[in-house]
């Protein structure tokens, strides 16, 4: 069964939530949308990130997820592309049930500052993370200056 996803953001100004459930035969569940965006060709092997995925854990998968979801807030609205994307990364992250009401409640809100230190995330799995944001941001088709800004100074702290 695919990932339902909340179209919910639109409940702030007024209009009625969406649900979209993904095809679960659908190719690009798994795929970043991202490369499809830079037209590269979806195959059978895994892009490269998708190995890199699995040397996270659980903890560092949800604070993945965290990140993300704060950059789809940089510019104060979370995009259905942007929802796809999310929903597409907790597929390939493989979260539980519980993660998924976690990310669901940063969709609705934006996750709090406070625990989003990018210097706290290891070393190894910053070009993840990093991949990940770009990925999101790239996810609606336009960027934002907000998004880049938010961007920019993701990298300096992570001293990319």
């Amino acid at each position: 069964m695919g990932n339902l996803i909340r179209l919910s953001s639109a409940r702030a100004r007024g209009s009625k939530s969406v649900d979209l459930m993904e095809d679960p035969d659908d190719r690009r569940i798994g795929w970043a949308p991202h490369q499809e965006m830079r037209g590269e060709t979806v195959g059978s092997t895994p892009p490269r990130e998708e190995w890199m995925l699995d040397q996270l854990d659980r903890r560092d998968r949800l604070r993945l997820v965290e990140f993300v979801c704060s950059f789809a807030w940089a510019d104060l609205e979370v995009k259905p592309e942007e929802r796809v994307f999310i929903s597409r990364l907790i597929s390939r992250l493989e979260l539980d049930e519980e993660e998924n009401l976690k990310v669901q409640q940063w969709l609705d809100r934006p996750p709090s500052l406070d625990g989003l230190d990018p210097i706290s995330i290891p070393p190894a799995h910053r070009r993840i993370f990093l991949e990940e944001i770009e990925g999101l941001i790239e996810s609606d088709g336009e960027v934002s200056e907000e998004e880049r800004d938010s961007l920019e100074i993701f990298k300096q702290l992570l001293g990319d």
